[in-house]
């Protein structure tokens, strides 16, 4: 009888190519409806890559930005570079906008089975860790939308497998392609910024036996190394600190804003000594960080409510799905028994900081953030699907993939239905139909207002709803400049009781919040857009 792992080493390059085919599939089918609108970054990103190839500049005339302003959070400028020729051979759709991610995401299965495999697991294992990534849903979601922390994990993961392919080849180029990998990764997500940095010295240090530091060829190498990496760098450092650029969005998510934080604080107003020495801001801040950076070893975490596809209470899908989690403890297992010192060292340096940059910033358990503790995973489940192959036989693979197609089953159900039900408007769903709508009808109004309130909760979310109207209607992006964020008949900001009084015929559309008490019996109602729940979205209004 002809053994797995035989069956993988004869086919190994036919079963990547298709775990690239899968990969592929997962996060390019319907890919235009799920998420089932264009986040605000999403059309930032969009439209910036489309002023970026018409012009070379963005929406606020800088040449080639290296971050791009936006809406004030300096947005990394990788996927916005990585949409332009996207969008100049599809044009500016939802389709252009999210292709380069998603092919970054199915890339990141393959160079993930090289990465396993170059630590020194088995071809089975590997190529196990690129088919789990190619399946999971936490990484399929955020491939689907143009995330950086997608495009940052592709590079991380290329960067570390360049560098340990480095050290057996002892090729510059290949070195240079590592620390240019590292390096758009630092500049493609904030998280990477921390971690990065962190993980290539961890590299560094673990393959320093084949590292021969005194050989010329080497020294000659790592100048060329070093000359990458400034190219990269330099710039950087000049964001950092000659601009905002680096700095307002640190603060902007640090987790020193949080108010339960806050109201804690002394800031420095101590009672007594004892309060000065016992409980003081520094212990405070300290404790706060490990009770958030400790959440994210929560196993329900993990396997049961990580990617809130549904309200609490419903059942829900974790970063990892439940068919994983005795493969799981399997590959814990192997790894302690393994007699791979690199990769047991690889493993448990990303075990304790992999969920470090996600703890250090706003909000709880944050699985985008948390992205980059992926390869973590893939190692462990790796080495427990070698163990399953090796002990258990075939009918254990069998019986795991018997599960996970249940699993996935249910995560088609709860993404293609529940998710975009209960948490439409997290995508600021609406606003598409309302750009498209005032375009279309601006001619019939003297002018046009648009809320920037949305949301079903209270009128204290604010959108961008200017920038669907530049994505998705023929707009002259010279008027709005001009303008400051108008056009010649569409305005931006929250419908008003005054509105009603001016003579000029006028189209207001507002959230169900901009109606309240006396306005919502004002005017005539032309058209009510709900979200898929139910629950009103905009309310379309001509003031006479």
């Amino acid at each position: 009888m002809v053994h797995l792992d035989e069956v993988i080493n004869r086919h190994f390059k036919v079963l990547v190519f298709a775990v690239l085919v899968l990969a592929l599939t997962m996060r390019l089918l319907s890919i235009e409806k799920y998420p089932v609108s264009l986040s605000m970054d999403e059309v930032a990103i969009g439209y910036n890559a489309y002023s970026i190839l018409n012009t070379g500049k963005d929406e606020f005339r800088e040449s080639f930005p290296l971050a791009f302003r936006s809406a004030g959070d300096y947005k990394p400028p990788v996927n916005i570079y990585l949409a332009v020729p996207s969008i100049y051979l599809f044009g500016l759709t939802e389709f252009a906008v999210r292709l380069p991610v998603a092919l970054i995401g199915s890339l990141t299965a393959v160079i993930l089975i090289f990465f396993l495999s170059s630590l020194g697991l088995s071809k089975a294992g590997s190529l196990f860790g690129g088919f789990w990534l190619s399946v999971l849903p936490w990484h399929i979601h955020f491939s689907r939308g143009s995330f950086e922390a997608i495009t940052a994990l592709f590079f991380l993961l290329l960067g570390s497998w360049l560098f340990i392919l480095w050290t057996k080849s002892k090729k510059a180029l290949i070195l240079a392609g590592s620390v240019a990998s590292f390096s758009l990764s630092v500049w493609a997500y904030h998280a990477e910024r921390l971690f990065t940095p962190l993980v290539a010295l961890l590299l560094f240090f673990l393959f320093k036996d084949r590292i021969e530091l005194a050989k010329i060829k080497i020294k000659k190498q790592f100048l060329v190394a070093g000359i990458v990496l400034a190219i990269f760098a330099t710039p950087f450092l000049k964001l950092t600190f000659f601009t905002e650029a680096i700095s307002q969005r640190a603060a902007s998510t640090s987790i020193l804003r949080e108010a339960s934080l806050g109201n804690a604080l002394h800031l420095g107003s101590y009672e007594n000594l004892g309060e000065r020495i016992f409980d003081n801001d520094f212990y405070l801040i300290f404790i706060h960080w490990l009770g958030k950076y400790l959440n994210y070893y929560d196993l329900r975490f993990w396997f049961w409510k990580g990617l809130a596809f549904t309200p609490p209470g419903y059942p829900d899908l974790g970063l990892l799905l439940a068919v994983d989690l005795p493969l799981f403890f399997l590959g814990v297992y192997a790894l302690i028994k393994s007699k791979n010192e690199k990769l047991k060292g690889l493993a448990l340096f990303w075990f304790f900081v992999g969920p470090l940059p996600a703890s250090l910033t706003m909000n709880e358990q944050h699985p985008l953030r948390a992205l980059v503790w992926i390869p973590f995973f893939a190692i462990v489940l790796g080495h427990g699907f070698d163990y399953l192959t090796k002990k258990v036989k075939s009918w254990g693979v069998f019986l795991y993939l018997a599960v996970l197609a249940i699993n996935f089953v249910y995560f088609a159900d709860i993404y293609t239905h529940h998710f975009p039900r209960y948490y439409s408007e997290y995508w600021q769903y609406g606003y598409k139909e309302v750009a498209t709508y005032a375009c279309e009808n601006r001619d019939k109004y003297d002018n046009i207002v648009i809320t920037d309130t949305f949301g079903g909760y209270g009128p204290l979310n604010t959108g961008l709803p200017y920038l669907y109207v530049l994505f998705y209607c023929d707009w002259d992006r010279e008027i709005f400049l001009k303008t400051g964020g108008h056009s010649e008949k569409i305005l931006f900001r929250r419908p008003n009781f005054e509105d009603f009084l001016k003579p000029e015929k006028m189209l207001l559309i507002g959230s169900p919040w901009d109606f309240l008490d006396e306005l919502e019996k004002k005017g005539k109602d032309v058209y009510r857009l709900d979200y898929p729940n139910g629950k009103g979205a905009f309310i379309f209004k001509e003031n006479r």
